[in-house]
């Protein structure tokens, strides 16, 4: 249940699969953000946070009710606690439309962040908005410094230092909206580049002998430091990539029904999300070649494929393949932030290898109108293709 997720989240008590799937459903809409702000806002004023399981929902709901006919006419019968017990369930229940006409006037405390702004949530459940320019200190929730971003990276090498003893380990996530890309140094010194709609989820610092493992929603390039104690996972897509020390490119967008993992040096090793590892149940990766998993059939199929075409968007290149461009839309949406509508059949099947830098969208439809002719309109953000 969502609901359960959201609290856990606030306290801090998340499990990696989890904060998975906390920050798929946070940005399914602003709505989910505007609720989960408002209810991290609530927990900062010491409202204490329920146990969604002894919830009774019968009651929540009328109780709920009657605090809305209350709104401000009596403080007293406020209560910041029963409104965090109802958020909590009706999260759940009816989504993010109750939360946010109920209280979008009883408790106009936080502002929606923008969607196009590159962000980072911290281990405390705050979300803090990063520019590619200027530098900011990160903290922990004891606000010690963990890293520093600067300009168009955030480092956290200088918390390299493993911890020796056993402890919970505090999560941030980074997520990288349409049309713009970022990079993360983790605290091993791992280098993480993030394209367009992506987003990674890893722990501030990582424990000495103990697994590296992070997860990523869209794609990434690691260049991943060498640990023969210590192997580094990927989670993304229902795929562990695992590897020791290796530079490779995963892409694993949630609206692709394939996932591609290729390996420019070193190894890795792919086998299903959950399952034991061992080398039996595992597909080993040779330098130069691609790992496509197929989500629905979970099975594997390795090409030797040219490097470049797959890594080139971290030198700002849109390279493509013979790729239908139906798909070929899917990466142009993503690279410059548009959406785009076409009702042209006959283009969206046909195939094209094409190579873009610095041209505009602009540029870029009118490249392929050269080779197939067709109309489009551009309204803002939107382009329909006749």
């Amino acid at each position: 249940m969502i609901a359960n997720i959201i609290v856990k989240r606030i306290k801090g008590t998340l499990s990696r699969e989890e904060e998975l799937y906390f920050q798929k459903w946070l940005y399914q809409s602003k709505d989910n953000q505007l609720t989960y702000q408002r209810l991290v806002k609530l927990h900062e004023l010491n409202v204490p946070l329920p146990d969604v399981d002894e919830l009774d929902a019968k009651k929540a709901w009328q109780l709920l009710v009657h605090t809305g006919k209350q709104k401000r006419k009596d403080d007293s019968k406020f209560s910041g606690r029963e409104i965090l017990k109802y958020a909590a369930i009706f999260v759940g229940l009816l989504g993010c439309f109750f939360m946010y006409k109920s209280f979008q006037e009883d408790i106009s405390i936080v502002e929606p962040i923008d969607p196009d702004s590159i962000t980072l949530v911290l281990g405390n459940g705050k979300t803090q908005v990063l520019t590619k320019e200027g530098t900011l200190k990160i903290t922990n929730t004891k606000g010690e410094v963990l890293g520093e971003k600067v300009d168009g990276l955030v480092d956290y090498s200088q918390s390299k230092n493993e911890d020796e003893v056993e402890t919970e380990s505090e999560y941030n996530t980074l997520r990288i909206p349409h049309g713009k890309t970022f990079k993360v140094v983790l605290s091993d010194g791992t280098l993480v580049h993030l394209n367009a709609g992506s987003s990674l989820i890893y722990p501030v610092k990582f424990q000495k002998n103990k697994n590296r493992e992070v997860s990523l929603i869209g794609e990434g390039f690691f260049e991943v430091t060498k640990n023969e104690n210590s192997p580094f996972i990927v989670t993304s897509g229902g795929v562990d990539v695992r590897v020791l020390g290796t530079k490779f490119n995963i892409t694993s967008y949630p609206e692709d029904q394939n996932q591609n993992t290729v390996l420019v040096e070193g190894s890795v090793r792919l086998y299903k999300t959950g399952s034991i590892y061992d080398l039996e149940n595992s597909t080993l990766l040779s330098p130069g070649y691609k790992a496509e998993w197929n989500t629905e059939t979970n099975n594997i199929d390795l090409e030797k494929v040219h490097t470049e075409l797959y890594t080139g968007w971290i030198n700002g290149k849109l390279m493509m393949k013979e790729m239908v461009f139906s798909n070929i839309v899917k990466r142009l949406q993503r690279h410059y932030n548009v959406t785009i509508t076409s009702e042209n059949h006959e283009l969206n099947n046909r195939v094209f290898t094409a190579t873009f830098e610095k041209e505009s969208i602009w540029e870029v439809l009118e490249t392929f109108k050269l080779e197939t002719p067709f109309d489009y309109e551009i309204e803002g953000d939107h382009i329909r293709i006749k």
